[in-house]
């Protein structure tokens, strides 16, 4: 008797939903950090009013920060190579937040209502 085919599809791509993106990003800040450079700004890309996952990006980002930060303090930690993308070493960096992004942009327009 042959069998069945299965109903959904095992392999493949998927779009991942933003919380799944920031998920994978944390978790892959820990080997590679140009990939949770690529997939936080795809996440923060993807956020609007119908997808309002501002906190959770900030927690993640606040979480990817403090993870960095913290590997200054270990023998094991060379930055160089730890930001080294292909055979270019950059300076460590930090995942901006929306948050710190909102308030500038309000503070600017504060200012250029004051300016009358």
């Amino acid at each position: 008797m042959a069998k069945a085919k299965p109903l959904f599809n095992t392999g493949g791509y998927s779009d991942w939903s933003i919380r799944r993106t920031l998920r994978e990003a944390e978790n892959a800040a820990r080997w590679s950090p140009w990939c949770a450079v690529k997939w936080m700004e795809e996440a923060r890309n993807r956020i609007s009013i119908q997808d309002p996952f501002f906190e959770e990006y900030d927690k993640a980002a606040n979480k990817i920060n403090a993870l960095w930060r913290s590997y200054n303090k270990y023998i094991w930690y060379d930055s160089k190579s730890f930001w080294r993308q292909g055979n270019i070493s950059h300076a460590p960096q930090q995942i901006p937040l929306l948050s710190d992004s909102y308030n500038e942009a309000s503070l600017d327009d504060l200012s250029e209502l004051l300016k009358f």
